[in-house]
């Protein structure tokens, strides 16, 4: 059951007075009690409704219901709809609940009190039934709009609870009638008076309310954080929907969690405000990841497409205003010239920095603000530049690594951090620009003068004209509710007023022209508002305003905008009695030499020419479309004569005939419609190809038609016969079988072209029936003219293919040789697939679809007939050829974006791909790797990435176009390899491979299919079922075994160029930030290329844990290291995941005891990390325990427990454990002893220089052991009981005081402080005492005055000089520090206080100077 910790009390009541918590003897008494209980029935009641309702949401299907609306009404939307589903369980939770308890309190006064009945329905209804269910639904339900009412649901209850007689009421002023413990009515209306209240009671109800509304906001915000992380939909356009409804309910949810952290803060409950803050954080973190890092993420950027310019725009647009919500709360909101008490405070509506109070460690002002200054010159930005000037990627790929993993990517714990890796270089990014002009605007003289190199600015993405006055209008409001922005705001709406959208030829590329108008316009209005506003006048910043209007042609609107801002400046300034007698009024602009008539006239004339001149631009190019109006069509025409081409288009010329135009000649072109006109001299057949066929009649049958007998001429019979048989013919014969072979070609060129253009579908799919039978049946036939481009491309396609895809190259060689013995098939495959010269064919070619499906099936088919009797791989190389045309048309596509026939083709064919590979009779691997070649689009996606000034806007959108064409044709590919795998049982490990190896970049594609390749096989193929699952494994692992050799194969070069690189830095005095960077550029690429295959198999590592022992066997081979670094950068990930999943400490066991020796530096990464995943607490014991189970289990060289599996948990192991284990660190390597000792203090940072006594000395409760610790314990190691040299015990004191980072000058003294404070207590010093006092004050001079006043005369009260080595070392120091320079710093206190023996025996060896 979920409770709040600040009621328990009233819970434990409720348990206590619940008829099922005591047992009862009989059975039937207990149900009789319950069935009478009036609070339960009331319960029942309520709950009813509730699940009723929330059954009723839980399975809406998310689409609008089909029934019909009453006569009148507007039909709802979805989120209307599914809102009114909702409402039900709004009002029981606000208002229904509570007035249901105060009236079982009322009624049975003997048996409940109103707080009783009010918690108990509160618990029941609200805590465990409908914030839990409504949770689950805003954060894992697979339908947007379900999702989005869940989170619009939060929003309601918020307001709901706030009014009078709910359980947040803040509007009634009398205590005991407030909601929910009252009706929620002020004193004296209707009758109602106050009764007696306890300020006792009252303080217990506020802070349950106090309880109620963080469990509300809480759950909002977590709401909220799944739906704006990325990929919560594989879909781009319902991720987007999911994410805009996210930062609208984060927008809604930001004030009210910032007032309640400020309540809890004044309230002196720190963590109650710290518990609500993070998440908070973790929400902005969010949002602000949603609108800057989609670019790294391979989210869109300047959206491809028209579709996903609108989606992606529409969540540009609610993360600004969201930053205009964030910038409002993370600042201040003093006024000049106004006293406190005089500004308006709206505390429902608005949050500044003044309304939170000091005195928290974290939540500070400072902190805040320091993000609202970053999100405000953030929104400069986008007004100046028109979008976001381009981030490093460096910097965005760790601000989205930390965003994806919840953590700050630079190792910090302050929860500011991830925020500010995302607005930090989001700001420098513009700011650099504006430095840049603003020193060149300082250098020309003119102030006012500023002007941006707009030509080498590269933005991440652009502004459309929604997204742009949203931008606008955060800087116009952030100037007049939070003055200390005015004057900033000010300068950037004039600077871009004065250069507007429009204004340079890349500036607005991705605008029309009314948007450009639009923007200019509002831009000229914020300018005129901040200069009638009176801080122009104090700021100063009036100037620029003024410049900027009478730029734009405005002097007289701004001349009297100034005027009145001064004025009321004055009046602010002025006595009571001036501000009486001000008249304060506007002159507006009138023209009186222009009436009414004559100014509507103009403007109707205006309006004809803007007409005109749109009609002219539209031109009469191809797919014009003529106005309905025959005199707006004739008036179109008209205008357009000029932009007609002087000259008709040249057509194709024919040949001069040597035949005499005679009878013969006329009566042959009338006969045959023409077509002898175009008959050449050497075929025969045109004109007497009928000769060799003689046609007889016979009877009368009974139809009464008489039988027609069809025969051929014997020589003829005979000269094909011998040819058939492959007898020797004689010329003449010869001659005749290439006339035959001409005629057939001829022949099959008019019957495909004849089905492509036939209007009748049904002859169309006859015509394509017949061809594909003689393609397949004439072979070795060459096509004809019209056709023999189609034949070129097959081949080269297939030739192409050949050269890209290496491993299938027996099999397509077999496709290109079936190509060019078969050139008919081939033509026929790739007629659809390549363009048509209309100005050489003598009728139009249609392409569609549906032709292309239609004819390649007739030819797979017809092949695959074929394939039962004759060659049984017709088919398959049918088919490899048919995939390699495809995917060509595709590639031609992508190299000329311009031509626009190829992209139609292209897409034609590749939307039809599935469908026909889905009918095919059965695929092949070498077809599907064809298909996967489909991917390979990444030269094209970074050719039309990359920002091109020079581009013009309709270049500038052919190359959006082509790129958001690309990357539908590669979905489409990824399509295939779906359904294949799902369909085709026989191919579905080869279909498995090729998007398993898309997907860890083996095979090439761009970086977002890569993304959707990896969705495609985690999300949608893994979980299919077993076997599904069974063979992304087995390809996953031949994936990594492929990295594997890779990084055999490539060891050595970079080996060399890491030695290369090093002795570079080490010249320059550079040294490497990490030990997992790369040392090299070979070295990153090779990392690049590995480590895809090594998330994908650690991703299904998480599911299936035993993959853990291939990565390590992989990781640990001879000569892999760049493997095994790839696998150590991302195994934080893998730890991550694996402990959440299956527990940190049965994850460790399980891998440990799949790793061998050789594999122990991967498992001990493994463990480190996995204990750095888990919570910022200390390690549980149950992960403690297993470590110590691992370590007894794995034995070193000694066949001693190995101490470097036990380092990762030693922060959690108790003090009294450690003090066993140090001598084993201390006998290990000094690396080993440095890690250990990092581990055991990194949770004990502010206890670093305390000695840590147990609280309760028969206990030992104390975990880690901090440096001041560590250091004591070194000195008091007894290193001849422990089995080592003294020398080494010196060396290990040596080793931490050189690492001074850790074991600074305040460590040593709180270390050295405390042994001699022992000392004085009777204990001895240990050997390296003094010794170490001594290196002290050669390291860190700032502890000589403390050694000298302090410390040696403590040794000098605890007799140092009876023990005689210790006296020695004290003397060396004494000496050093007796002349040391400085004044008020030396020893000679100390020596004075030896006695005078000992002073003597000190002069003896160190005479005085």
């Amino acid at each position: 059951m979920m409770q709040i910790d600040e009621i328990d009390n009233v819970n434990q009541q409720l348990i206590d007075d619940d008829d099922n918590a005591a047992i009862i003897d009989s059975d039937a008494s207990d149900v009789d009690e319950e069935e009478a209980s009036p609070l339960l029935s009331a319960l029942d009641d309520l709950e009813s409704r509730v699940v009723t309702a929330l059954n009723e949401f839980k399975s809406h299907p998310g689409t609008v219901g089909s029934t019909a609306t009453a006569a009148g009404s507007v039909k709802q939307s979805i989120h209307q709809e599914l809102a009114s589903v909702l409402r039900p369980v709004v009002e029981v939770s606000a208002h229904t609940g509570p007035s249901t308890a105060r009236a079982l309190a009322s009624s049975y006064p003997q048996n409940y009190t109103v707080e009783m009945c009010v918690d108990e329905i509160y618990t029941r209804i609200n805590s465990e039934l409908i914030l839990p269910v409504i949770l689950e639904s805003a954060q894992s339900d697979t339908i947007p709009a379900k999702r989005s009412a869940s989170l619009a649901l939060f929003h309601t209850l918020h307001s709901e609870w706030c009014k009078a007689g709910s359980y947040l009421d803040g509007s009634t002023s009398a205590p005991s009638l407030a909601g929910p413990y009252g009706p929620g009515i002020s004193p004296g209306s209707g009758h109602v008076s106050a009764p007696p209240f306890n300020p006792a009671e009252g303080q217990r109800r506020n802070q349950i309310k106090s309880a109620r509304r963080a469990e509300l906001l809480r759950r909002w915000v977590q709401s909220s954080i799944p739906n704006l992380t990325p990929g919560t939909f594989t879909n781009a356009t319902l991720d987007a929907s999911a994410a805009g409804r996210g930062v609208l309910s984060a927008s809604a949810a930001l004030k009210p969690c910032l007032r309640y952290m400020a309540e809890r803060i004044g309230s002196a409950d720190d963590a109650g405000a710290l518990r609500l803050f993070l998440p908070v954080m973790r929400m902005i973190e969010g949002v602000l990841g949603r609108l800057f890092l989609e670019r790294t993420r391979g989210g869109e950027a300047n959206s491809i497409d028209k579709k996903g310019q609108v989606e992606g725009d529409a969540l540009r647009s609610s993360c600004i205003k969201f930053l205009e919500i964030v910038v409002l709360c993370f600042s201040k909101k003093e006024l000049p010239f106004q006293a406190a008490s005089r500004m308006k405070k709206d505390i429902a509506n608005d949050f500044s920095l003044e309304d939170l109070p000091p005195g928290h460690p974290i939540i500070t002002r400072e902190s805040l603000e320091e993000i609202g200054d970053y999100a405000f010159s953030t929104l400069r930005g986008l007004v100046l530049l028109g979008g976001q000037a381009a981030i490093d990627p460096n910097l965005l790929l760790a601000a989205a690594a930390s965003s994806s993993s919840g953590s700050n990517f630079m190792g910090g714990s302050n929860p500011f951090t991830p925020i500010l890796d995302i607005l930090k270089p989001a700001a420098l990014a513009f700011l650099n620009f504006e430095t840049d002009a603003e020193k060149a605007e300082a250098s020309g003289g003119d102030k006012h003068k500023f002007t941006l190199d707009r030509a080498n600015i590269e933005l991440d993405f652009g502004l459309s004209q929604k997204s742009y006055s949203l931008s606008i209008n955060a800087i116009q409001m952030l100037a007049t509710k939070r003055p200390v922005y005015f004057k900033e705001s000010s300068v950037c709406l004039a600077r871009r007023a004065i250069d507007p959208p429009g204004a340079s030829d890349n500036d607005g590329v991705f605008l029309s022209k009314a948007a450009i108008t639009g923007i200019r316009t509002h831009l000229r209005s914020s300018c005129l508002t901040l200069l009638r506003h009176f801080l122009s006048v104090t700021s100063g910043s009036w100037e620029v305003l003024v410049d900027a209007l009478k730029q734009a042609g405005m002097e007289t609107q701004a001349d009297r905008a100034l005027k009145a801002s001064k004025q009321q400046l004055n009046l602010m300034k002025g006595g009571r009695a001036a501000r009486n007698r001000a008249a304060v009024f506007y002159e507006w602009d009138t023209s009186a030499d222009d009436s009414r008539a004559a100014k509507r006239q103009r403007d109707t004339d205006d309006a004809q020419a803007r007409v005109r001149a749109a009609k002219m631009a539209r031109g009469l190019g191809s797919g014009i479309q003529l106005p309905t109006s025959m005199v707006d069509a004739c008036e179109l025409v008209l205008l357009n004569l000029d932009n007609l081409p002087p000259k008709r288009p040249p057509v194709a010329s024919s040949k001069q005939r040597k035949q005499p135009i005679d009878l013969d000649f006329v009566v042959d072109a009338v006969l045959s419609n023409g077509a002898s006109l175009t008959m050449e001299e050497n075929h025969w057949y045109d004109r007497d190809g009928g000769d060799g066929w003689a046609i007889e009649e016979g009877e009368v049958g009974e139809d009464g038609r008489p039988v027609l007998t069809f025969k051929m001429n014997s020589s003829v019979l005979d000269a094909g016969m011998k040819i058939a048989q492959g007898e020797k013919v004689k010329e003449t014969e010869k001659a005749f079988a290439e006339q035959s072979k001409l005629a057939s070609s001829m022949a099959f060129s008019r019957v495909l072209m004849s089905s492509s253009t036939a209007r009748s579908s049904a002859v169309a799919d006859f015509g394509k029936q017949i061809a594909a039978r003689l393609a397949l049946t004439l072979e070795g036939v060459k096509p004809a003219r019209e056709i023999e481009r189609s034949h070129v491309m097959a081949v080269e396609a297939v030739e192409s293919s050949i050269k890209k895809n290496a491993e299938t190259e027996e099999e397509l060689a077999g496709a290109l040789e079936f190509a060019l013995e078969n050139p008919l098939v081939s033509s026929s495959l790739a007629y659809d697939l390549t363009p048509k010269d209309l100005s050489t064919d003598e009728i139009e070619v249609t392409n569609s679809a549906a032709s292309t499906s239609a004819l390649a099936m007739r030819i797979l088919n017809e092949a695959y007939v074929c394939s039962f009797n004759e060659d049984k791989a017709k088919y398959e190389k049918c088919l490899d050829l048919f995939v390699s045309s495809v995917v060509n048309a595709c590639d031609l596509s992508n190299q000329n974006p311009k031509d626009n026939e190829r992209k139609r083709i292209a897409n034609a064919a590749a939307s039809s791909l599935p469908h026909q590979l889905g009918a095919a009779p059965f695929l092949t691997p070498s077809s599907l790797n064809l298909v996967s070649s489909l991917c390979d689009i990444d030269e094209v996606v970074k050719k039309f990435s990359t920002k091109t000034p020079s581009l013009t806007i309709a270049e500038a959108a052919a190359a959006r176009t082509a790129k958001a064409a690309a990357e539908k044709r590669a979905t489409a590919a990824l399509l295939i390899l779906r359904d294949v795998a799902f369909q085709r049982d026989a191919l579905r490990g080869s279909a498995v491979d090729a998007a398993v190896a898309i997907a860890s970049g083996r095979l090439p594609a761009s970086a977002q299919i890569e993304d959707k390749a990896l969705k495609l096989v985690m999300n949608v193929i893994f979980p299919k079922n077993l076997d599904c699952s069974d063979k992304v494994i087995t390809s996953a692992a031949k994936e990594l075994e492929f990295a594997t050799r890779f990084a055999i194969e490539n060891h050595e070069k970079i080996t060399k160029a890491n030695e290369a690189s090093a002795r570079k830095k080490d010249k320059h005095g550079h040294s490497s930030k990490s030990a997992l960077a790369p040392q090299s550029d070979e070295e990153k690429q090779a990392l690049d290329r590995v480590r895809k295959p090594v998330v994908l198999v650690m991703a299904l590592a998480v599911r299936r844990p035993e993959i853990i022992k291939a990565i390590m066997e992989n990781g640990c081979r001879d000569g892999a290291d760049v493997l095994a670094k790839a696998i150590k950068t991302n195994m934080p990930k893998l730890a991550r995941a694996a402990a959440t999943k299956h527990g940190a400490a049965k994850i460790a066991v399980q891998v440990a005891n799949m790793a061998s020796e050789k594999e122990a530096p991967l498992l001990i990464c493994f463990l480190d990390n996995l204990v750095t995943a888990a919570d910022k607490s200390v390690p549980s014991q149950e992960l403690i325990d297993a470590c110590q189970e691992i370590q007894k289990a794995r034995l070193d060289a000694d066949g001693k427990p190995d101490i470097r599996y036990i380092m990762p948990v030693v922060s959690g192991v108790m003090r009294v454990e450690l003090l066993k284990e140090l001598p084993g660190f201390v006998k290990g390597s000094d690396e080993i002893l440095k890690t250990a000792l990092h581990r055991m203090s990194e949770r004990l940072g502010r206890y670093s220089m305390i000695f840590r006594d147990e609280p309760d000395p028969s206990e030992n409760t104390l975990r880690g052991m901090s440096s001041c610790e560590q250091m004591v314990y070194l000195h008091q190691l007894d290193f001849h009981a422990i089995g080592i040299p003294q020398k080494r015990y010196l060396d290990v004191i040596r080793v931490c005081l050189e690492d001074d980072e850790v074991f600074n000058d305040r460590v040593v003294q709180a270390a050295l402080d405390y042994i001699s404070g022992k000392f004085l207590e009777g204990e001895s010093l240990p050997l390296a005492y003094m010794r170490t006092i001594i290196l002290t004050c050669s390291k860190h001079e700032s502890l000589h005055s403390w050694i000298c006043h302090v410390l040696l005369p403590r040794l000098v009260e605890g007799q140092v000089y009876s023990d005689k080595r210790q006296w020695e070392g004290w003397m060396r120091c004494a000496k050093m520090l007796e002349n040391t320079g400085d004044q008020g710093i030396s020893s000679l206190e100390a020596i004075d206080k030896l006695p005078e023996e000992q002073k003597n025996m000190y002069r003896a060896k160190y005479p005085k100077n």
